[in-house]
């Protein structure tokens, strides 16, 4: 497991505002998911007192994890060690931070502005650079990153 899933999980676990991931109800599962399949990447969701956090695990023929950090303080670091690829996120630009461990485990990590205020750290995790397409492909139409939210009314 690589050093910011740690802290990630740490920062939930030890959150005394955090509620434990738990699958979501179908109407914010929907929400959530806008056009794509709830068939392709199996969510869960962790609220915290400033933070959402959603943790998927992709299904066949897909294989791998991602992980979603949208809040205040997100825990991305980039590492030395790591080769940058540019790509998009739906709409967003993005600058992915590849490595791969020892066992030959993938995993590829960018942190991004969304909109005013949030933050996102995503990362991602697969035997294969094809799984992680795969699902940045699938992440790519989710309305978190195709759809600007709209400005709340006073």
């Amino acid at each position: 497991m690589r050093n910011s899933s740690i802290i990630f999980l740490l920062a939930l676990v030890l959150s005394p505002y955090a509620e434990a991931g738990k699958p979501m109800s179908s109407k914010e599962l929907g929400e959530f998911l806008g056009p794509v399949s709830p068939k392709v990447i199996e969510w869960t969701k962790t609220v915290g007192a400033d933070f959402d956090a959603y943790s998927g695990r992709a299904m066949p023929p897909l294989s791998g994890t991602v992980n979603l950090y949208i809040g205040g303080w997100p825990h991305f670091k980039s590492n030395a060690a790591s080769k940058t690829v540019t790509g998009r996120l739906g709409m967003f630009p993005v600058t992915w931070h590849r490595k791969v461990a020892p066992d030959g485990t993938i995993s590829q990590e960018a942190a991004l502005r969304l909109y005013d205020a949030w933050k996102i750290d995503i990362w991602l995790e697969a035997k294969r650079q094809s799984d992680i397409d795969g699902m940045i492909a699938i992440l790519s139409k989710l309305p978190t990153f195709t759809v600007k939210p709209k400005p709340v009314s006073p």
